[in-house]
């Protein structure tokens, strides 16, 4: 070669390839082809600079006038439709010459001087560019204003024109656009070898000497401004090309002309080439290469190297960090976040028609890449043969697809072709898209847009086509399966915010504190404005309004995506589609829960050909936890791995150390919201705090539903130091909140497109815990919630769906079932009577094999039983009355839960001054009810004696007890409006306004967990009767009874007028409520002594209209109550119950220990139904509450257990066993002062005493029960005293008393000292010992005549009654003004 003379310098239009002739024109620059092909070219681009430069020298008179720039006109002032037309050619001449201009001098540098740089010519080059840029986006503004023009009146305009804008905000820069078409011919390289062989078979046709010569000859004779020079200049035909290679691709993509693939043995060396070439422009397209860093060849090749060593070896233990190790590496990155995002799927791969109909028609290899957990083959849904590969299809099956999935990509370019305004109008205009392809006046690079877009869909543009098939051209119809507004108080949102602001956003707080600050219009019901809507609220009701579709390429098109769910069908189709995605992108793509159960379930029972979705629910662990509709996105089951437990030193052994590290397993997961069975097994989460803890939030409002406690939000923690670790404090690594929510967030791979589901948050509550005993717990719980009462009802919840699948007995593919065909379904395989069902225990570790339809009677606790039944009709009572399963799932509140979150009256005053729950609250002197009001009765009674003379004698009574001040003759009244209220708050004991409220909210619990039929009853009458009767108004002129109490508290030296409060917890005053106290416990006694003068205020009240249909009440009939004894179990304690009660529990003890069980395991299911609803309502109530406490007898001293008694032979009830074998708690040896039972007073021998003793007058006894529930007494517990108390429920549930349960050891003696205590502060006016006896809880009262037991009763009561305010007695079960003879006529139950 080198002899012939130097080589040609230019490089092939056709391949890209160096031309190897010999250079013997210009110069010897270039061979005889190339040098005539230049020398055109040059003419060429000339000439066409000369005609872009004469077209801007002669614009339209609209752009020669304009004021604007053309890079901002938007020609919204142009109304003719043909000047617009006008500037259109314009614009479009300009736009089509500044192409070619461009393309050609690059066209002429790239291969006719391609070794040389010339900066000038770049520059040139970079000016017509952003030149063009500017032309084409005011094309695009023509376009849109246009088709305004043209198309205003049309209905789809509008949102035509919003689909644009969005397009347009979401536009790529040119730049990148130049790269992805490069990226996208490199993909499809091989498809385009047709063409590219068809140019360089006409590049050599014109290589031919004698030709070129000739031609060579004729050219130079002819003026250079023939009309011949145009068949040397080759632009024409690489525009042609240009455009040509898009429209081929797009049919490509569509299936509606294939383009045919080369041999790739033959075409190995061009083919070669062409990549080679086709990577050069990736890499150098977008910037100029003296704009390029200059990098050394070395140091590129080490790169490389480094590149493809890190893709060849595994990664190394950082980059395989998972949970939380990997949460706790990204909190010590600060700034540096690194995101596990599920990468995008390659959807570059498309298929050809027939490459798709192989791969259904064989099956693929199936991806367990991501599988973690074990594998089950053999199973129903994972039968052998089928576990490796996809099942194949039938040929029907496949035919019925293509069809399909033609139509749908048709679908999908018309609606991509909604987007680009340019285009709009030629596909408004065209019958079909062939027609439109083949429009001259599309733009190239518009087409190259669309080609782009075409290639790689997104997967929500895939799936809007699949759903525009499905629903045709009939529009949809909306279902509203909203909730109900939800309709929060302030109330709701300010204990909300107090129990769990900091675990929600502060948002949340501010935007319902906002809604609340503004009142209501009045006469118009308030409604959420349009940003408080749920997202996609306003996009529904604006889509209900208005549906409309247009025709685009003749197909038309719907003016809103499809927001029902997708059919099985469609779904499928869109799996082959997007044959290289993974279900975590499909799942986003679900509409609601129904939609996205669905495609879970048909993915685990593998109806799609889809290798990349087995691994969604391949493992056992995860494919059950999904079959009940727990959706795990995080886990961390490494807790046994990470915690460590390291101590050294000790007696003679030097100092002691300590580094412990402990760490819990923690799963989160979607529940479907709003439903039965996830608020089941919330519910059922939540009474299993001794074991798990929970957290759910939820996915619609944001708010936190339930949490544990801030010290059990910890998921890792520490301590290390020296000296003994006992008595070092724990230090807190890692905790679930706000800032764990968000690396979790970050974490996850995929989320769900909707807003219906709850967030649920479970972790372990013993650290270091095998992760399998938290799986079993979970899954456990939600059989139970499924109400799983045997193996097959796994199934049963899913009997609609599997009814409509079969599955191919010689393929094993699983397919919907035709209408009118006759095939077995997957619900008769389920039922097969020879199906054997294995049954794991992961705690115990043992299998059990059952039939599907018999119980595992070796697990009865394993699935939903009697027990569970009797219990859910005590948690769940309104699914006896109504059968929605749309039902909320709520945290347990009650008033034990209510006051410790905070004070009712702080939170009455608070939510007083939102106009919003108070239209009137300018009103500052609206009457209220307060802490501080006075009874009715009191205050009218106060007011006639105000307007009456009042001796000397009786001032100075009143000012002993503090009803009169010294610089004032006028009793003074209640606190009754809200703005002296508000007042009076600021002022007051913090302590004493929270056990005033404690203690309504104690008595309200306290009547709720009354388990005695019918008790709950007489106490509300009983209530109704002591308010009417403090609430009636007085209008006679007897105010006797009003200084029968004043002379009481003189008696007592007591006053009214105390302005501090004491935190004594012993003592009972002073406190500011006297006048309240005292006053409720005359009245509550003042019943019983109707013929006296003091109680005629309340004769009056029973002989009015309101108090007559009281005056007969049993209540007031003491011997006809004494005659039945209440339905209910003894007080008696653990303690002094007699051995043998026992026997039945202690030999069930020692079978658990001869039979090495747990004791749940074997738990006889009579004594679990008895009790467990017992405890239910305990719970309920709020006097019981789950304990955060490991559910062993090493830490939990008590056991619930079920017996029966002597005098209720056929009734179990609940008993406690507080032996507490294990030494769990260390009861005192002795108790100073204690009193055992056998001690306390007998009655009836005093009351005998007494009587013959006043013989000569009238003596009248009482005896005043306190109230106690069966199961309790109404005495709090100290928080650090529950554990004392704790007890182990029929499932090992751990939980704790809030008050004293009557089984607690010395639990007689507790209420014994309760009353002496107080007894003891009054002993000399009360002659404790002598007219007042106490024994346990029952104190007996004896006086002279009536009178004097009124006073006596009085100040019992009002002693009883008062501070702490939630001890009262039980006028039920207590006998007021009664004689001897009718207490030795009583049954010896009433005097214990």
């Amino acid at each position: 070669m080198s002899s012939q003379g130097p080589t040609c310098q230019a490089v092939n239009l056709s391949d890209g390839q160096p031309c190897t002739s010999v250079a013997t024109t210009w110069e010897n620059l270039f061979c005889r082809f190339h040098g005539k092909q230049c020398h055109g070219l040059y003419i060429g681009y000339k000439r066409r600079n000369a005609k872009l430069d004469a077209l801007s020298n002669n614009p339209p008179s609209y752009l020669r006038d304009a004021t604007v720039p053309l890079a901002n006109e938007t020609f919204q002032d142009v109304h003719d439709e043909k000047i617009l037309r006008e500037i259109h050619d314009h614009l479009y001449q300009e736009y089509v010459l500044l192409g070619k201009v461009i393309d050609a001098r690059k066209l002429h540098h790239k291969h006719f001087y391609p070794v040389q740089m010339d900066y000038g010519h770049q520059a040139y080059l970079d000016t017509l560019s952003s030149r063009r840029h500017v032309v084409l986006r005011a094309l695009e503004k023509l376009e849109t204003r246009t088709a305004q023009v043209l198309y205003e009146k049309e209905k789809w305009y509008k949102w035509i024109r919003e689909v644009q804008q969005d397009e347009e905000a979401t536009r790529e820069k040119e730049s990148k656009k130049v790269k992805l078409e490069a990226a996208m011919f490199k993909r499809h390289w091989k498809k385009m070898q047709v063409r590219l062989r068809a140019q360089r078979e006409k590049e050599e046709k014109q290589r031919q000497d004698a030709y070129l010569e000739a031609a060579y000859q004729e050219r130079i004779s002819m003026d250079i401004e023939s009309e011949d020079d145009e068949m040397w200049d080759p632009i024409e035909d690489v525009v042609d090309d240009e455009r040509s290679r898009y429209v081929d691709l797009i049919k490509h993509f569509l299936w509606m002309e294939v383009l045919a693939d080369v041999d790739e043995n033959k075409e190995s060396v061009p083919n070669s080439a062409v990549s080679s070439h086709l990577t050069t422009d990736v890499e150098n397209l977008g910037i100029s290469d003296d704009k390029q860093p200059k990098k050394s060849k070395k140091k590129s090749k080490s790169k490389a190297a480094k590149t493809s060593s890190s893709k060849s070896k595994p990664q190394d233990a950082t980059d395989q960090r998972t949970g939380q190790d990997r949460i706790m590496e990204m909190m010590d990155d600060e700034g540096q976040m690194p995101s596990d995002k599920l990468p995008e799927p390659d959807k570059s791969n498309i298929e050809t028609e027939a490459e798709m109909r192989k791969r259904l028609k064989e099956g693929v290899e199936k991806n367990y890449d991501n599988v973690q957990g074990p594998i089950l083959v053999g199973s129903l849904e994972n039968p052998h043969g089928s576990h490796l590969r996809t099942a194949p299809l039938a040929d029907e099956e496949i035919d019925s697809l293509a069809k399909d999935i033609k139509e749908i990509k048709l679908l999908l370019f018309c609606r991509l072709l909604l987007s680009h305004a340019s285009l709009l109008p030629a596909a408004i205009r065209s019958s079909s898209i062939e027609e439109f392809l083949n429009d001259s006046d599309i733009a190239e690079s518009d087409l190259r847009d669309l080609c782009l877009e075409v290639e790689q869909p997104s997967l929500q543009d895939i799936r809007d086509a699949c759903a525009d098939l499905i629903r045709g051209d009939e529009p949809e119809v909306e279902t509203d399966d909203e909730d109900e507004f939800e309709d929060e108080s302030i109330k709701d949102v300010l204990m909300q915010d107090f129990r769990y602001g900091h675990l929600q956003d502060t948002d949340w707080f501010v935007d319902r504190i906002l809604a609340h600050r503004e009142p209501p219009v009045d006469g118009e019901e308030e409604r959420p404005t349009e940003s408080e809507e749920a997202p996609g609220e306003n996009a529904k009701k604006q889509r209900q309004q208005t549906k409309m579709k247009i025709q685009v390429c003749g197909k038309s098109i719907w003016n809103y995506s499809s927001e029902n769910s997708m059919s099985r069908d469609g779904w499928l189709q869109f799996s082959v589609i997007a044959k290289d995605c993974n279900l975590e992108h499909a799942v986003q793509l679900c509409r609601n829960w129904d939609e996205f159960s669905q495609l879970n379930h048909l993915t685990g029972w593998q109806y799609f050909p889809a290798s990349n979705w087995v691994s969604w629910n391949s493992d056992r662990f995860t494919r059950q936890l999904h079959e009940l509709g727990f959706f795990p996105y995080f886990r961390d089951f490494e807790a046994q791995r990470f915690s460590r437990r390291f101590q050294v030193g000790g007696r003679n052994k030097g100092r002691r150390q300590h580094s412990i590290v402990e760490s819990r397993n923690i799963i989160v997961g979607y529940m479907r919201r709003n439903d039965s069975v996830t608020r089941r097994f919330l519910q059922y989460c939540t009474m299993r705090s001794c074991e798990l803890l929970l957290l759910v939030r939820d996915g619609k409002t944001g708010k936190v539903i339930t949490a544990p406690s801030k010290e059990h939000l910890w998921t890792i923690r520490h301590k290390e130091g020296l000296g003994r670790a006992s008595k070092n404090e724990w230090s807190t690594v890692l905790e679930v909140g706000p800032a764990y929510f968000d690396m979790v967030d970050i974490l996850r791979q995929w989320h769900l497109g909707f807003e219906d589901y709850y967030e649920v948050w479970l972790w372990d509550f013993v650290p270091c815990n095998d992760s399998t005993l938290l799986y079993n717990i979970i899954a456990t719980e939600l059989r139970r919630a499924w109400r799983i009462t045997k193996p097959i009802d796994m199934y049963k919840h899913n009997e609609s769906f599997l009814r409509g699948l079969t599955r191919d007995r010689e393929t094993m593919r699983v397919r919907s079932i035709r209408p009118g065909e006759q095939v077995e379904s997957l619900w008769d395989d389920v039922n097969d009577p020879t199906n054997i069902f294995l049954t794991t225990d992961l705690a115990n570790k043992k299998v059990v094999q059952t039939s599907g339809d018999g119980n595992a009677n070796t697990l009865p606790h394993a699935f939903y039983n009697e027990a569970d039944i009797a219990e859910d009709l005590v948690l769940f009572a309104d699914e006896l009355t109504s059968p929605n399963r749309k039902v909320p799932f709520k945290e347990v509140t009650n008033a034990v839960t209510r006051m410790e979150t905070t004070p009712a009256t702080v939170l009455n005053i608070i939510a007083g001054s939102f106009p919003r729950d108070n239209p009137r609250s300018d009103d500052d002197e609206r009457k209220i009810e307060t802490l501080w009001s006075l009874p009715q009765i009191w205050e009218d009674t106060i007011a006639m004696i105000n307007h009456r003379h009042i001796s000397s004698e009786r001032k100075r009574l009143l000012r002993r007890v503090g009803l009169l001040s010294e610089s004032s003759n006028v009793i003074p009244g209640g606190i009754n409006s809200f703005r002296a209220a508000e007042s009076k708050l600021k002022e007051a004991d913090k302590t004493m306004v929270m056990e005033r409220d404690r203690a309504n909210s104690f008595i309200e619990a306290f009547h709720d967990a009354d388990l005695e039929p019918g008790a709950p009853e007489k106490y509300a009458k009983t209530r109704e009767i002591l308010s009417g009767i403090l609430g009636s108004q007085q209008v006679g002129e007897s105010t006797d009874w009003v200084w029968f109490i004043v002379d009481i508290l003189d008696w007592l030296g007591v006053r009214t007028d105390y302005d501090t409060y004491t935190h004594d917890t012993q003592a009972p005053w002073p406190h500011p409520f006297i006048t309240q106290d005292i006053v409720k416990a005359y009245t509550s006694m003042a019943m019983f002594f109707p013929n006296l003068e003091q109680c005629k205020p309340v004769r009056n009240f029973f002989q009015s209209e309101e108090g007559a249909k009281y005056k007969d009440s049993l209540l007031f009939k003491p011997g006809e109550r004494a005659q039945t004894l209440p339905d209910c179990r003894k007080k008696t304690s653990f303690r002094y119950r007699p051995k043998e009660f026992w026997n039945e529990w202690e030999g069930f003890l020692e079978k658990t220990i001869k039979e090495d069980k747990f004791y749940a395991d074997i738990y006889p299911m009579d004594w679990s139904v008895a009790i467990r609803p017992i405890i239910a309502k305990l719970y309920l109530a709020g006097v019981i509450a789950p304990a955060n406490l490991q559910n062993t007898s090493v830490v939990v001293p008590g056991f619930a257990t079920a017996n029966t008694e002597p005098h209720r032979p056929d009734k179990l009830d609940l008993f406690f066993d507080f032996k507490d074998r294990d030494g769990a708690i260390q009861w005192p040896s002795s108790i100073p002062g204690f009193v055992s039972p056998d001690k306390f007073p007998v009655f009836l021998p005093l009351a005998r005493d007494f009587a013959a003793k006043h013989s000569d007058g009238n003596p009248r006894f009482a005896v005043l029960r306190l109230w106690s529930a069966p199961h309790f007494y109404p005495a709090m517990i100290g928080h650090w005293n529950r554990r004392g108390t704790a007890f182990l429920d029929p499932t090992a549930r751990a939980w704790e008393w809030k008050f004293i349960p009557k089984d607690m050891p010395f639990s007689e003696w507790s209420m014994y000292n309760t009353l002496r205590t107080r007894f003891e502060l009054l002993k000399d006016q009360l002659a404790v010992g002598d007219r007042v006896i106490h024994r346990s809880d029952v104190v007996f009262v004896m006086a002279t005549d009536e009178v004097e037991l009124l006073k006596y009763v009085t100040a019992v009561t009002f002693a009883i009654q008062t501070k702490p305010w939630h001890r009262e007695f039980d006028l039920w079960k207590s006998f007021i003004n009664v004689d001897l003879e009718f207490l030795e006529g009583l049954n010896p139950f009433w005097l214990d």
